[in-house]
């Protein structure tokens, strides 16, 4: 369930800037990636080329955010956040989630509301949007892991919340995000007909947060953030040490196939969705093969150690958006999303042919 953004007029506080060199490079390398990916593989369905070449664009974006950042992922965070909104609050105001100027002037935004540090600023909303701010909240669908289209990141791809880049076709969402692509607006929505549409493609959440949040059980098992000092502390990109084996970014849904609609990537094991890795290739990802490589490494291990983690909020069956999957009894689904060791970790055995698709 979407969190509906707060809004208030606020002028000047994230006025459009400028193309950057970034920018530049990001278009003109995009539009190679584009040219070329749309030319779909042999059997290769036209949705699933979509998806891998929007990928490929965010890989570029991905890497170049790194390259202005030191090396940083990125956060809506501090690096000494503690994901409690009071805390945080108390030691800085962070910048806010705009999601972009609406029409008649308005900005939209997931705001904290003016307490601690942001009480000279005048936000409205409360920490009850903070679940948009912290990677992930476990045990929920939430987290700014689903929200790569907001202003800090979004601008290293497009100028608008409702850009296509963000949506793949196949995914219901696109229908609605697609009444936005040609307004002059960079953000909208109507309470009236619910007329709003997370991106289609989100962050690990894993590789975004401190390494220790997902240790292994080998290593004591998973730290909840109010255990940690810095939960939040984004890993720098060149932490991974199995790029080729550790997802970045990933999409939200089973797009295309599913039994039915609003399954998330995980609900089955004829999902195939769409992923990119951290050494910038893209690739549709066979979760019936993950299943049985997470499962491979989970029977060896003597401390019941698989791929990914199975003591957080989850619990053993790992994040299964909606009903009707078969990810179940234990061998469910943590891919992407609760990686053992977070961004030290990976999320298959081996690729074989990209990721064990059959």
């Amino acid at each position: 369930m979407a969190i509906h953004p707060k809004v208030r007029p606020v002028f000047g506080r994230a006025a459009s800037r400028g193309i950057t060199l970034t920018e530049l490079l990001v278009s003109t390398a995009a539009t190679v990636v584009l040219l070329s990916a749309f030319i779909p593989a042999a059997g290769m369905r036209r949705g699933e080329a979509d998806a891998q070449a929007k990928l490929a664009l965010l890989a570029q974006a991905n890497a170049c955010y790194a390259a202005d950042w030191n090396g940083r992922q990125w956060t809506a965070l501090a690096a000494d956040a503690t994901g409690n909104c009071l805390i945080d609050l108390g030691r800085s105001c962070p910048p806010q989630q705009y999601l972009g100027f609406g029409p008649g002037g308005p900005m939209w935004g997931y705001f904290l509301g003016s307490s601690g540090r942001c009480s000279n600023d005048g936000w409205p909303g409360n920490c009850g949007n903070y679940a948009r701010y912290v990677p992930l909240v476990f045990g929920t669908e939430q987290g700014a892991v689903r929200a790569p289209n907001v202003i800090g990141f979004r601008e290293y791809v497009s100028r608008g919340f409702y850009a296509p880049e963000w949506y793949a076709e196949d995914d219901p969402n696109y229908a609605i995000a697609e009444t936005h692509f040609d307004e002059p607006y960079e953000f909208n929505y109507s309470a009236a007909t619910d007329n709003y549409a997370d991106a289609s493609f989100w962050f690990s959440p894993s590789a975004m947060l401190n390494p220790l949040v997902l240790r292994s059980r080998a290593q004591g098992g998973h730290l909840p953030y109010d255990a940690l000092p810095d939960p939040m502390r984004a890993p720098a990109v060149t932490q991974c040490q199995y790029p080729d084996l550790k997802t970045r970014m990933c999409e939200y849904g089973w797009f295309r196939n599913a039994p039915m609609e609003g399954l998330g990537f995980t609900a089955g094991r004829d999902a195939r969705p769409v992923t990119l890795f951290f050494d910038g290739s893209v690739q549709a990802i066979d979760m019936g093969a993950v299943q049985d490589q997470d499962w491979t490494l989970y029977e060896s291990s003597p401390t019941d150690d698989g791929l990914w983690s199975r003591d957080t909020a989850y619990g053993k069956d790992g994040w299964r958006l909606g009903n009707g999957g078969d990810l179940i009894d234990g061998r469910g689904g943590g891919f992407h999303l609760l990686t053992t060791g977070g961004i030290l970790g990976r999320d298959l055995l081996e690729r074989g042919s990209k990721g064990g698709t059959r």
